[in-house]
């Protein structure tokens, strides 16, 4: 049986996007406490799991998002976060830096028109200057 390697955690049903191809804020759900994803992530690394992706929705909506990295980080796992962008001004790259997040994946669909049509206008432009503020800070982004 092969070791596992990662989780990835949807902590959020809720988005401030509503793009097209994306059913996810309209599954309306209870969101767990913060210790019951404490519970996971500690469940997973005890699992083997090395690297934890906070998925959504859009994570930065959940206000216990930096301690949920940072105690990913303390039990001895990568944390990485996957978000549309919109929310990740030079205050919250910042905190996603004092948190210890490995990796911030921006969801980029294509060229502008494609992207704004997509996921809603200005957001293309959002996108960009999240990778931007994620840069002033050193942390690794991609774009997904």
């Amino acid at each position: 049986m092969q070791e596992l390697r990662e989780v990835i955690i949807s902590i959020t049903n809720r988005c401030n996007a509503q793009c097209r191809m994306c059913a996810i804020p309209g599954q309306k759900s209870e969101e767990l406490p913060t210790s019951s994803w404490e519970s996971v992530i500690r469940d997973s690394f005890g699992l083997g799991a090395k690297t934890v992706v906070f998925s959504g929705g859009e994570p930065l909506l959940r206000d216990d998002i930096f301690a949920l990295i940072a105690f990913a980080k303390k039990s001895g796992m990568n944390a990485c976060i996957t978000s549309n962008g919109y929310f990740l001004n030079e205050d919250v790259a910042s905190k996603l830096a004092d948190s210890g997040v490995d990796v911030v994946n921006i969801s980029i669909e294509g060229p502008r028109d494609i992207h704004d049509y997509l996921r809603g206008p200005g957001s293309f432009d959002r996108a960009l200057d999240a990778l931007k503020n994620l840069k002033k800070y050193n942390i690794e982004s991609t774009i997904a």
